[in-house]
């Protein structure tokens, strides 16, 4: 154990914190997308939260081979989250528009509107 923080003083080539700094940041993205989750039900935002924690095995282990995988998931966990998001997004708007256009059943058309108010401008 003493190995990991006695490395972590020297700066890593792979990330641009150190250690303390990169940790601090992990825990606060993974306490932000874990609410996200808890408050929308999406599951790309714990994919979000798992690739900002891989980051963080950057500062353990500085294998080139390591970093390439790291690499090749990272990349994999952000195009799942952009098609989860996307597809959940394309779910979820034909549900948005019902609901906003059932909220204004009584209420007059924006083009009338715009019509009545052309009207009004000219009516001397």
């Amino acid at each position: 154990m003493t190995t990991l923080f006695a490395e972590s003083q020297m700066q890593n080539v792979y990330t641009p914190l150190n250690f303390g700094p990169h940790l601090i940041f992990c825990l606060i993205a993974t306490a932000v997308y874990c609410t996200q989750y808890y408050r929308k039900h999406s599951s790309h935002y714990l994919l979000l939260a798992l690739a900002v924690d891989g980051t963080f095995l950057t500062q353990i282990n500085t294998d080139s081979i390591f970093i390439a995988l790291l690499g090749v998931f990272e990349v994999a966990m952000l195009i799942a989250a952009a098609v989860i998001a996307f597809r959940a997004g394309k779910e979820n708007k034909p549900a948005q528009e019902q609901a906003s256009s059932g909220a204004d059943d009584d209420h007059t058309p924006p083009a009338q509107e715009k019509e009545d108010a052309v009207e009004k401008a000219f009516d001397d």
